[in-house]
């Protein structure tokens, strides 16, 4: 979809990217043993035993934070980015490489 905006609303100078995410510390992804759960009863979190594994699977060797998540949102949403439309910008340390 992000390719196929970016290539139909280009002619209108609108750019248009995507951010994709892998393991963000957050609320969704804290150890589901903490016991935090929506508004509705819906518990939040990942078994604390498959947040560690995941590590194993992040070449950069650990989880990213929410400083690491903003960062390419801040430059997609700058100046500097105003030639680059129809991307996905992999923001996973690695553990998820495109071809």
């Amino acid at each position: 979809m992000t390719k196929t905006i970016a290539k139909e609303w280009g002619r209108f100078n609108i750019c248009c990217n995507a951010v994709a995410y892998g393991f963000i510390e957050s609320r969704l992804t804290q150890a589901k043993e903490n016991g935090d759960e929506t508004t509705t009863g819906i518990p939040l979190g990942i078994p604390a035993s498959q947040r560690e594994a995941a590590v194993d699977y992040i070449p950069l060797g650990r989880r990213g934070t929410p400083e690491d998540a903003a960062g390419p949102v801040l430059f997609l949403a700058s100046p500097l980015s105003d030639y680059v439309t129809g991307s996905v910008v992999l923001v996973t340390g690695g553990s998820v490489v495109s071809p």
